[in-house]
């Protein structure tokens, strides 16, 4: 009866502690960036627009990456600085966040708060195509 019922996808190895603090410090950087574009444009926009909703959750979703990092992490070293974030929509931004996420071990019971920050970055990235980025 269990036949068949073999994940999905090619099987994700555990990343080494250090890989998964530069992933979440990379996931941090890309919120950072997304929230900063998002209130710019929510700056412009009126001030019942949905774009303060989202740009509110993308912060919020930033502090969550930020806190799942040790305290001592430097945060400029987890994305190369050519990166060129500016010239990336916050759909972009917030996309390659949530892929970044994919190999994290956020099964673990230690990672409720990884798992939440998925769900949330999943729900950032439909209201951000909804808000026509």
């Amino acid at each position: 009866m269990g036949q068949g019922r073999e994940p999905k996808g090619t099987p994700v190895d555990p990343l080494t502690a250090d890989v998964a603090r530069d992933r979440l410090g990379s996931i941090a950087q890309l919120l950072h960036q997304a929230a900063t574009q998002v209130w710019s444009d929510a700056d412009e926009a009126a001030t019942d627009s949905p774009l303060h909703d989202l740009g509110l959750g993308v912060y919020l979703a930033h502090s969550q990456a930020s806190a799942l990092l040790p305290n001592h992490c430097e945060l400029s070293e987890a994305i190369d600085p050519l990166a060129d974030l500016e010239n990336r929509t916050p759909l972009q931004l917030l996309a390659e966040a949530e892929e970044l996420t994919r190999p994290l071990a956020l099964h673990q019971p230690e990672a409720v708060r990884g798992t939440q920050l998925v769900l949330d970055l999943c729900d950032l990235i439909r209201e951000a195509r909804r808000h026509g980025y």
